[in-house]
């Protein structure tokens, strides 16, 4: 195999590789870990700008590797585009080397297949750093030679360690409250465990243990827990305990680290007051890795026997395992990418879910994930909804038959009912059953809010359970961005505005940020600030949603030939792209063309266009309200 990188190259210790030889599969696992990392896991342009230069490198097209094309190919612009006059490779291209400089000097120090992008091109090069002083133990090689073995046992373990620490926190608790201490123990973060091994090959197991504890800990009566998103933001980087609790909310920590030495895997954790940065608890835990399969069962329902006896929890803690462990893996790596929010983090997340269900077709949480997706990419109109959101409920219908005390499934279901059915009294009850089943599920306090209270213009109660799901997961893009949206259907613009500015404080790049907060500004008439939340989100999102927004604003400034000249394109879109149709309605109704409207909004309720569902709260279609048209449809989908 050809060697990725030139001969005499600098490392980036600055010490000459004499013609190493690179397998492509290192490099490409080596972008993977990168692009994982916090420093990317939520910048979308960054990480397509990195995967975009390294895929065309490594299938020998680095003449491809331009200003002009990457204008076009990775950041959206016009066949016409100039960089002369539109700087946006170079501005990306320097926070790209600024972010890899920034994660080699950090968590990705010790990695052994590095990637850069010099100064001057945007053609990466690939480099490998020299051998660490420290050598893998003969036991630890043998294991990082059967990468299935060591994936299936590190799982296990972890899901095994995770229930213990749960039930450790949960006494640490008890006990500290009893002790009289001043510590809040009223909520908690579990932060991601930090991975100690020598050959830092333990990322996986750390992000699912974490996980796991989170899961089990929000099962359980008595404090809020933070969700995963938040608790994940913090994945690499040191920060004091006490300003971690701040942005957090909460009154203590949980932090822990890993380490594999021979067959044995060291778990320490400890639990800190976020008030004085005060140890409340902290143990060390040893495993040997042997088939542990059975060994998990039985101590599990044990912790769950005690915790229940102790605590006067009636509440499970343990999540359905899956048949084969992989499978775990390729739910997590789902998960991970759903979080993201994005078009192509659904796409990746629909496909792990899947090789998930492949390889057990009885885990039920793969198939709510693979529900979640579906539903994502019917609503935000990356599929026809009538492609996308029959999948989604066969989905959720498969994991509710598997497992109907699964909280995720009954939101993955609700969506469908509320988004597709029309049916918002089914919505209900699939949003209530999983706040019931998990009380300290973000998602399904988030559904409830949005999908159903809101479209109710039970805007109050709305917004108190946007509010709910955002304190279970104050760093959560969705959960900032839609409290903010619940505001603004309420007409509290300047609160709103605050939200997504939130957001777009978390991630510069989050599209749907840009486009809620482009919306609140025609309410303002702020039409310069609109223009520029548009422009800010070219190349990060569905390009019809981004020129349909524009035709409203134009619409609304009086600019009734150029909202015509937008609109009128997207009412034929070539094959294979879906528009919603409420979004040409919206365009219509401001230039006060109700025929063209009502027809639209009709196409939308035969496409089962989801923001339909939303009407009934837009000002736009209250001069609608007394058309017979108008109200034949509300009531077709359920509103009063």
């Amino acid at each position: 195999m050809r060697s990725a990188t030139e001969s005499g190259e600098q490392n980036v210790r600055g010490q000459a590789v004499a013609s190493p030889e690179i397998p492509v599969e290192q490099i490409r696992a080596a972008l993977d870990k990168l692009l994982a990392s916090p420093g990317f896991v939520n910048a979308d342009r960054l990480t397509r700008f990195l995967r975009y230069v390294v895929d065309t490198t490594l299938e020998g097209q680095t003449d491809k590797l331009k200003e002009t094309m990457l204008g076009i190919e990775v950041f959206g612009r016009k066949p016409t585009y100039d960089p002369r006059i539109d700087a946006v490779v170079r501005t990306e291209a320097v926070k790209l080397r600024a972010r890899i400089k920034e994660y080699y000097e950090t968590e990705g120090r010790e990695d052994r297949v590095c990637i850069d992008m010099p100064k001057g091109g945007y053609v990466p090069v690939f480099r490998l750093r020299e051998e660490p002083v420290e050598t893998a133990p003969a036991d630890v090689a043998s294991f990082i030679a059967e990468p299935n073995r060591l994936n299936r046992e590190k799982i296990a373990i972890g899901l095994l360690i995770a229930l213990i620490l749960a039930g450790s926190v949960w006494f640490a608790v008890r006990k500290s409250g009893r002790a009289g201490r001043s510590a809040d123990l009223s909520s908690i973060a579990v932060l991601p465990f930090e991975d100690l091994s020598p050959q830092h090959d333990q990322e996986y197991f750390c992000d699912g243990m974490t996980e796991e504890i989170i899961d089990a800990l929000t099962k359980l009566d008595g404090f809020r827990v933070v969700a995963r998103t938040s608790s994940f933001a913090f994945k690499g980087k040191q920060q004091d305990i006490r300003e971690i609790g701040k942005k957090l909310n909460v009154g203590a920590v949980l932090e822990g680290s890993v380490r594999k030495f021979g067959n044995k895997l060291r778990v320490t954790a400890q639990l800190n007051s976020v008030a004085d940065g005060y140890h409340l608890w902290s143990d060390t835990y040893e495993r040997e890795l042997p088939d542990v399969f059975s060994v998990q069962d039985e101590i599990s329902h044990a912790i769950v026997n005690t915790l229940q006896v102790k605590l006067g929890s009636q509440r499970s803690t343990v999540r359905p395992k899956p048949e084969n462990l992989e499978t775990y893996d390729l739910y997590l790596k789902g998960r991970y990418h759903w979080s993201r929010w994005r078009t192509e983090g659904a796409e990746k997340a629909q496909h792990y879910f899947e090789q998930a269900i492949a390889r057990d077709p009885s885990y039920a949480p793969a198939y709510a994930g693979l529900a979640d997706s579906y539903c994502w990419l019917g609503f935000f109109s990356a599929l026809r909804p009538t492609e996308a959101m029959p999948k989604a409920r066969a989905a959720a219908l498969k994991a509710i038959q598997l497992d109907d005390s699964l909280a995720a499934a009954h939101v993955s279901m609700g969506y469908v009912k509320a988004l597709y059915d029309f049916d918002l009294t089914g919505a209900e009850r699939e949003f209530r059953r999983a706040i019931e089943l998990n009380p300290g599920l973000s998602d399904g306090h988030f559904g409830y809010g949005i999908a159903y209270l809101a479209p109710f213009k039970k805007l109050p109660e709305a917004i108190r359970e946007m509010k709910i799901a955002r304190d279970l997961d104050p760093l959560s893009l969705a959960a900032n961005t839609y409290l903010g949206l619940t505001y603004q259907m309420y007409g509290k613009d300047d609160q709103a505005i605050l939200y997504y500015k939130k957001a777009l404080e978390l991630d510069p790049g989050f599209f749907e940020a840009h486009m809620c907060l482009a919306e609140v500004y025609t309410h303002k008439r702020m039409f310069k600030e609109f223009y520029e939340e548009l422009d800010k989100a070219r190349g990060e999102g569905i390009s019809s949603r981004i020129e349909l927004i524009r035709g409203l604003g134009q619409a609304l400034q009086g600019k009734s030939a150029e909202a015509l000249a937008t609109v009128r394109p997207w009412e034929r879109p070539a094959n294979g792209v879906y528009v919603r149709p409420t979004a040409i309605a919206n365009v219509y109704a401001v230039l006060g063309q109700r025929e063209q409207s009502i027809r639209w909004l009709e196409k939308a309720y035969q496409e089962r266009d989801g923001m339909l569902m939303f009407t009934n709260t837009d000002s736009l279609y209250k001069p609608y309200w007394s058309d017979p048209r108008f109200a034949d449809l509300m009531q077709k989908i359920g509103m009063p």
